[in-house]
């Protein structure tokens, strides 16, 4: 029997021909113009109070006019970094123009002035002084009136990217200043207001109890103190219906889109809002520090820095349930940190030597290992989407390591022994005299229906001089020549069959020779390895506390057992 294959094809796509229509007019517009113009725009900050002064589509709309003023300039891609700062060079689109450069899509680079593409001076000048010239790249800032391509226009660069460095420093420190000014005022300056409160709108930023859902911040305190765990207040949350901290801030916001996409309940979120002084009346500020005017990035502060302002908002919490919450995570974290040391004695989680072969017949996610505890000498097996917090499986079995071991390699094993001891079985019947005769039987038939394909090819071949000969028709030619085909084909499926049903009664029978080379070559093998699963293992499925392994030959050992049982009835008979 011809082994069946085991592996899928791959298909080709074809590129649309829009695209294709598309990329050969902008070969054509490159050969035309030589300048392949790449505009690049950016916006500290996107607010109703620029709008119409300066936005991202005013700089484009801008540039755009300046090229189509151009007889050697052609657009190619517009790049635009929104809510991003030009004092740092770290830009996804920035990046991506860069890789655009370098790929040879663009070869000059436009900006409606200097600051547009950054107000540190030093990245600046190097990009314009340095990179740019190396890549090849032109670069013009319209409003500034600078252009690479004209001599003697880079002698006042420096100067100009330093006063726009400044110029940042300098604002940075009257926000770092308005914000201590806000503070000492009891307002709320760090941007999204913590859960359970919304900040005032009448220009006093202090916070104000959001009634919706103070009382899911009382009910996580007191299940925290009832000995529940970060996560498992996060499940029961999100067993109840209740919208995580993100995804109500944006239904509340009106995004419904980034709601949809916002993170579940998680163990972070109960964390957050149980350390958050906010819940007791106080507003801590400094934590992170981002100040331009020291040339400072963001960074964690120390605690002796931090600047606590008590009694500035109505409290959900009273500070004593506060307090004796922040003695029990200094307890759990205190407890982690000892069960987190090093022990020597302790075995490695196992090679899972199972991998790409596990499956949850509930969710269909893999099933991985993991440890029954912190340094456990007992391992499992488990869902991974189980192990996640918002429990995307229903399967809450867990299955022992060794268990698995022991039940994969026992299949595997009755499969080889079946396999030989089967194939020795149907061999040993096919000797007898009975089984002999049915083999000879078998080849007579094969015989008579070869010489008919034959006979009835010798008379296909004989049609075309009978229709020399005028004899018959064309037409019945052709009526005849498929006529002919057709009694061939129906001929030799029955050879096919008659052949298949005769190798059953060989005396050297053999379901698949490949099959049992591959029985032959690990049948010593006393344990479970990796080339042994990658050998035979097709997928093994997770169900409710049992598990199904289902083998690569299946299909060919389901074959062995069925000869083997007509022979033995056929024996008995």
């Amino acid at each position: 029997m011809a082994r069946k294959s085991r592996k899928n094809m791959p298909v080709a796509v074809a590129e649309p021909t829009d695209n294709l229509t598309t990329k050969a007019v902008l070969s054509m517009d490159k050969e035309a113009k030589p300048y392949q113009v790449g505009i690049y725009t950016r916006l500290s900050f996107e607010s109703e109070a620029n709008k119409e002064r300066d936005t991202v589509d005013t700089q484009i709309a801008y540039i755009r006019e300046f090229i189509n003023g151009q007889d050697d300039m052609v657009e190619v891609c517009v790049y635009a970094d929104i809510s991003v700062t030009g004092t740092t060079f770290e830009r996804p689109e920035f990046d991506r123009m860069i890789q655009d450069i370098r790929a040879g899509k663009i070869n000059t680079v436009i900006t409606r002035d200097l600051s547009r593409l950054g107000r540190n001076y030093v990245e600046a000048g190097n990009y314009i002084e340095r990179v740019f010239p190396f890549l090849d790249v032109r670069y013009i800032a319209i409003t500034d009136d600078f252009d690479t391509a004209r001599p003697g226009t880079d002698l006042s660069v420096p100067l100009k990217n330093i006063v726009n460095e400044y110029y940042s420093k300098d604002l940075s420190k009257k926000v770092e200043t308005g914000k201590h000014s806000i503070w000492a005022q009891g307002g709320f300056s760090e941007g999204t207001p913590p859960y359970g409160y919304y900040r005032a709108t009448d220009g006093s930023r202090k916070l104000l109890i959001d009634e919706e859902v103070s009382d899911n911040v009382v009910r996580i305190f007191n299940m925290f103190l009832d000995g529940k765990g970060y996560a498992g207040i996060a499940k029961t949350l999100q067993n109840e219906g209740i919208l995580s901290p993100p995804k109500y801030r944006f239904y509340k916001s009106g995004k419904i889109e980034l709601a949809e996409k916002a993170r579940e309940w998680h163990y972070s979120h109960v964390k957050e809002i149980l350390q958050g002084e906010y819940y007791i009346g106080n507003i801590v500020h400094g934590k992170q520090r981002k100040a331009l005017d020291t040339g400072r990035k963001n960074v964690k502060t120390d605690a002796s820095t931090w600047q606590r302002i008590e009694n500035v908002h109505e409290p959900i919490i009273d500070k004593d349930t506060f307090y004796k919450t922040r003695e029990r995570m200094e307890h759990i974290k205190k407890k982690h940190l000892e069960a987190s040391k090093p022990k020597a004695d302790v075995p490695n989680k196992p090679d899972n030597i199972l991998v790409y072969k596990t499956k949850c017949a509930c969710c269909g996610g893999s099933v991985l290992i993991g440890r029954h505890h912190t340094y456990s000498e007992k391992f499992y097996y488990k869902c991974k989407n189980r192990r996640k917090l918002a429990r995307l499986c229903e399967n809450k079995y867990s299955y022992d390591y060794s268990e698995v071991m022991d039940s994969v390699f026992s299949v595997i094993r009755q499969h080889m022994s079946l396999c030989v001891e089967k194939t020795k079985f149907v061999q040993k019947m096919n000797s007898r005299k009975e089984n002999v005769l049915q083999y000879d039987i078998y080849t007579k038939q094969i015989a008579k229906l070869q010489n008919d394909v034959r006979r009835i090819t010798a008379n296909k071949s004989g049609l075309y001089e009978d229709y020399r000969e005028q004899l018959i028709t064309a037409e019945e030619l052709c009526q005849y020549q498929r006529e002919y085909e057709s009694r061939v084909n129906e001929i030799e499926a029955q050879i096919t069959e008659l052949l298949h049903r005769r190798s059953l009664y060989e005396k050297e029978f053999h379901i698949d020779e490949g099959w049992e080379e591959t029985v032959n070559k690990y049948m010593a093998k006393r344990k479970l390895t990796k080339e042994l699963v990658d050998a035979f293992v097709s997928e093994i499925v997770f169900y409710d506390g049992n598990i199904e392994v289902k083998l690569l030959y299946d299909d060919f050992l389901k074959e062995l057992l069925k000869v083997a049982e007509e022979r033995e009835v056929s024996s008995n008979g």
